[in-house]
């Protein structure tokens, strides 16, 4: 073999290596990150078909409205609040905003004349958030005197008022109610909601948010659910299924151990749906027949 063959050779051979070396390399820091990376590296590769948190927006625009072609623009212009759109809003309750020209406007250019309205023209339509603010109400009540009674016996009349969500406490049932929505429908937990407190001006801890949530289950919601219970067992059918669920800090059992959300409920043909969940640490048929 000549001396530039052999060259050739080994520069070829130079370059495999350096490619199977840059692969071992990236291989071991893959494994490294699997290894000892923290959970959220370990969790932050996307499977196919799964959307990242960061691009939801991206992946879920309709890009035919994002980027319309130009022989449509005209159309988009002129089209009217129909269909969907005009679905989604007939339930919002709506606000008038007409524009009107300025005193110093109001003449006709031409001939000075006064200019009087003929019309208004519909432009568009729009939905604007108003975000929630906190308000203090400090409730007090009148003492009546009878003026009569005074000299002999006096008489004094309270106004009645209403009993507090949670005696000794400044919660109010709309506060409240927003802290069990926000957690049990839209799963925000209370050290979030903690959060979302502070930046509205008011110090809430979650202790005290979840003594709230505590204390209006039992006083307020138990009896709830116990009276939709009798009217449920008073159905000749009933519906029945259960479904897993892991709980955390459960005493005697591990983190990883199944345990069960049982849920109950009237057949389609009741006048009175009802439907109820209860927790079971098992799927037992014992569950179902005590309940």
């Amino acid at each position: 073999m000549s001396a530039p063959e052999q060259a050739n050779t080994l520069e070829k051979r130079i370059t495999e290596l350096e490619q199977e070396n840059k692969r071992l390399h990236d291989t071991v820091d893959y494994l490294t990150r699997k290894l000892y990376g923290s959970s959220s590296e370990k969790t932050s590769a996307i499977l196919k078909g799964q959307m990242s948190i960061f691009d939801e927006a991206e992946s879920s625009a309709d890009q035919d409205a994002m980027e319309p072609k130009l022989d449509t623009v005209e159309t988009l212009l002129n089209k009217k609040y129909k269909g969907q759109r005009k679905d989604s809003l007939k339930n919002l309750p709506h606000d008038r905003v007409v524009f009107k020209l300025h005193d110093e406007d109001l003449l006709c250019p031409q001939c000075n004349t006064p200019l009087v309205p003929v019309g208004e023209e519909f432009i568009r339509t729009e939905v604007e958030y108003i975000p929630a603010k906190l308000r203090v109400i400090d409730y007090f009540r009148e003492t009546y005197e009878c003026r009569s009674c005074k000299k002999d016996k006096p008489y004094f009349e309270k106004a009645t008022m209403p009993y507090p969500v949670i005696m000794h406490s400044y919660a109010s049932p709309a506060t409240i109610a927003h802290v069990m929505y926000q957690k049990f429908v839209n799963a925000m937990p209370l050290y979030r909601q903690e959060k979302d407190w502070a930046n509205m001006g008011l110090s809430l801890s979650r202790a005290t948010m979840a003594n709230w949530i505590m204390a209006v289950s039992r006083d307020w919601l138990t009896p709830l659910i116990d009276l939709l219970h009798r009217e449920l067992l008073k159905e000749k059918y009933l519906h029945a299924d259960e479904t897993r669920v892991q709980v955390m800090n459960e005493v005697d059992r591990k983190n990883t151990t199944d345990s069960y959300m049982w849920v109950y409920g009237t057949h389609v043909g009741s006048k009175n749906p009802i439907r109820l969940f209860e927790y079971q640490p098992t799927r037992s048929g014992k569950h179902p027949q005590n309940f």
